[in-house]
C-alpha cells in the first residue's frame, strides 16, 4: 500500500535594520538598495549560496526534502542608521505584498527580523510587518522568528508569531544557527511534533555600550544559564534580548523569552528566572568611565608594544551612528607627535573621495573631512594632507557584518599626515575591517595606534593582535552615557536613566 506524503509550502524571509532615533540620518529606499547586492526578491533569495545570515541557516535545514518547498518571499536590509521614512516603508510593503499574493497557500513561514526596526509614525515596524505576514496566512499559520538580541521585544510581536528565537552571541556569530534553529522548529511544528507557545518578560533595563559582550561575564553567565535549559523537557528555546537602547519608543526595555511546547506555566517561570538573573547582574553591566579623545592618544603614547586600538563606540555604524564622527580624528591631528609610529583611522566620505579620487599621487591637497553625515554631534574637519594612494574595493569582509564574503566601498583614499594614515571610502563600512586598510598596502596589526568606530566589533578582528585597548569618550548618537538623550517615549523608571530602584519581575 503506497503511502502519501504529506507535503508543506514554507515560506521564508528577512528585514533586517537596526533604527536610531538620535541619529540625523534618516533611512530612505536608496539604503535598501544599495546593501549588500540590495533587495533580494522571490528566487533571488536561493542564488546567494555565500551568504552568512540566517536565510542560510534556514536553507540548510529546509533544502533537499521530498516533504517541503521553500517559497522564498524578501530578504531586505539595509545599513544601522536613523528612523525609516514612511515612503520606504510603504515600498518596502509593496515589494512583500507582491510576492506574498501570488504565493498561495502557505503551510508555515520563517522570518529574520531584526527586531529593533522603526519608522517615522511606526515605532514597532517588526511588528508591522508581522501584521503584514500574518494578514496573509491567517490566525492558524505557524511563524517562527529569528531575531537580533538587542530586539526590543513588543506585545504585537509575541501575540503575532508562534515562537521569537534570539541570536545568543555578541559580537553577533550565531546568524546561520539561528536562523537554522527557527527552520526546525517550523519543521516540528508543521509536522505536529511541538506546538509552541512563547511568553515574555520586559525588564526596565537598557543596556549602555559599549559592552563586553556575551563571551565574558556577566552577560556570560546570564546567556550560559539559559542556553543550558534547551535540555529541559517541553523547553523548545530561550532567549535574552538586552535591548538596543537607541530607540525612544514606549516599548523599550530588554526582554526575557521562552518558547515552550504548549506550557505557559513553564514559560512564565523560566522567563521570571532569565528576567531576575538579568537584573541582578545590572551593576556590573554598567561601563567603566571612559577616556577623553586627548587621554586614550596621551595614554596610547606610554603603551610598551603594538598595536593600541582606541575605539570610539558613540560613532559605531552598527548601531545607526553616521561613522563621520571629526572628534577623534582631532584629537588624533592634535596628539599624532606623541606616537612613534604609524595611526590609522578610517572615515566614509564620498564627497570628499570625489573631490580627490583625481589627485596625482605625492600631491598635497587641503579637504574639509567627516562631518557630513553626522550634521549633528560635529563639523568636517579640514586638514592639508599629501594623496599617499588611491585603490579601490571590494573589500574582505573581515568582521563577518553581512551575508557577503565581500564589501562594496567605492575608491579607496590614504591621505598622509605625517605619521596618521587617513583612510577615505565612498561607501560606509559595516564592522571594523582590517582589509580596508590592507587595500592601501598598510597592515594595521604593525600600526602604533588604530583608531576604530566600534563598541565590540574589534574583539572579531583586532582583539587576539591588540596590546591594549582603550574607550574613548566621544559625542555621538550611541554615546555610553544615556543621560544625553532625551527619552521622552521610555517607560520609566528604567536602569540606568533613573538611577536604582527595586524591581522585581515575580511582582511588578
Amino acid at each position: 500500500m503506497r503511502t502519501c506524503m504529506t507535503h508543506h509550502r514554507l515560506g521564508i524571509a528577512r528585514f533586517w535594520h537596526e533604527s536610531n532615533s538620535f541619529s540625523g540620518i534618516p533611512t530612505q529606499i536608496r539604503d535598501f538598495e544599495e546593501y549588500q547586492g540590495g533587495t533580494l526578491i522571490g528566487a533571488q533569495l536561493l542564488e546567494h549560496p555565500e551568504r552568512r545570515d540566517e536565510i542560510a541557516g534556514m536553507m540548510e535545514v529546509l533544502s533537499g526534502r521530498d516533504d517541503t518547498e521553500i517559497v522564498p518571499l524578501l530578504s531586505a536590509g539595509a545599513l544601522p542608521a536613523g528612523l525609516i521614512s514612511r515612503e520606504t516603508v510603504d515600498h518596502l510593503e509593496q515589494q512583500l505584498v507582491s510576492q506574498l499574493s501570488p504565493a498561495g497557500k502557505l503551510d508555515g513561514l520563517c522570518i529574520a527580523l531584526h527586531g529593533s526596526m522603526s519608522a517615522e509614525q511606526i515605532p514597532d515596524l517588526d511588528g508591522y510587518f508581522l501584521q503584514v505576514f500574518r494578514s496573509h496566512v491567517g490566525p492558524e499559520v505557524p511563524i517562527v522568528v529569528a531575531l537580533d538580541c538587542h530586539a526590543i521585544v513588543t506585545e504585537q510581536m509575541v501575540e503575532l508569531a508562534n515562537a521569537l528565537i534570539a541570536y545568543r552571541t555578541h559580537p553577533h556569530t550565531d546568524l546561520v544557527e539561528t536562523g537554522a534553529r527557527c527552520a526546525q522548529v517550523l519543521m516540528d511544528t508543521v509536522h505536529g511534533k511541538i506546538h509552541p507557545l512563547t511568553r515574555a518578560r520586559r525588564v526596565p533595563l537598557i543596556l549602555p555600550p559599549p559592552d563586553d559582550g556575551t563571551m565574558v561575564d556577566p552577560l556570560k553567565k546570564v546567556f550560559d544559564a539559559f542556553i543550558g535549559w534547551d535540555d529541559l523537557e517541553g523547553v523548545i528555546a530561550c532567549s535574552m534580548c538586552p535591548a538596543f537602547p537607541f530607540q525612544n519608543v514606549s516599548e523599550q526595555g530588554s526582554t526575557a523569552l521562552a518558547v515552550t511546547d504548549g506550557d505557559a506555566d513553564l514559560a512564565n517561570r523560566l522567563v521570571n528566572d532569565l528576567a531576575g538573573r538579568f537584573w541582578d547582574v545590572r551593576h556590573e553591566l554598567l561601563p567603566d568611565p571612559m577616556l577623553s579623545p586627548a587621554e586614550a592618544l596621551e595614554y596610547a603614547a606610554t603603551i610598551e608594544g603594538a598595536p593600541v586600538i582606541i575605539t570610539d563606540s558613540a560613532d559605531t555604524v552598527g548601531g545607526g551612528a553616521p561613522g563621520d564622527n571629526t572628534c577623534i580624528l582631532d584629537a588624533v591631528l592634535a596628539h599624532r607627535h606623541t606616537i612613534n609610529g604609524l595611526i590609522l583611522l578610517h572615515l566614509p566620505d564620498a564627497d570628499a573621495v570625489e573631490q580627490l579620487k583625481n589627485v596625482q599621487v605625492g600631491q598635497t591637497v587641503t579637504v574639509a573631512v567627516g562631518g557630513k553625515r553626522d550634521r549633528v554631534f560635529c563639523q568636517p574637519l579640514t586638514v592639508t594632507c599629501e594623496m599617499l594612494c588611491i585603490g579601490r574595493g571590494p573589500i574582505q569582509d573581515d568582521a563577518a557584518a553581512g551575508f557577503q564574503a565581500t564589501i562594496e566601498t567605492g575608491p579607496i583614499l590614504c591621505l598622509g599626515i605625517d605619521n596618521v594614515r587617513l583612510v577615505l571610502t565612498e561607501r560606509v563600512i559595516l564592522g571594523p575591517q582590517p582589509s580596508v586598510f590592507r587595500a592601501i598596502g598598510i597592515e594595521p596589526f604593525e600600526a602604533e595606534v588604530v583608531v576604530l568606530k566600534t563598541g565590540i566589533g574589534y574583539k572579531m578582528t583586532y582583539a587576539h593582535v591588540a596590546e591594549a585597548v582603550l574607550r574613548a569618550n566621544c559625542p555621538g548618537a550611541q554615546s555610553y552615557n544615556l543621560k544625553n538623550y532625551l527619552f521622552e517615549n521610555v517607560p520609566r523608571p528604567m536602569f540606568p536613566l533613573d538611577g536604582d530602584f527595586d524591581w522585581n519581575p515575580q511582582r511588578d
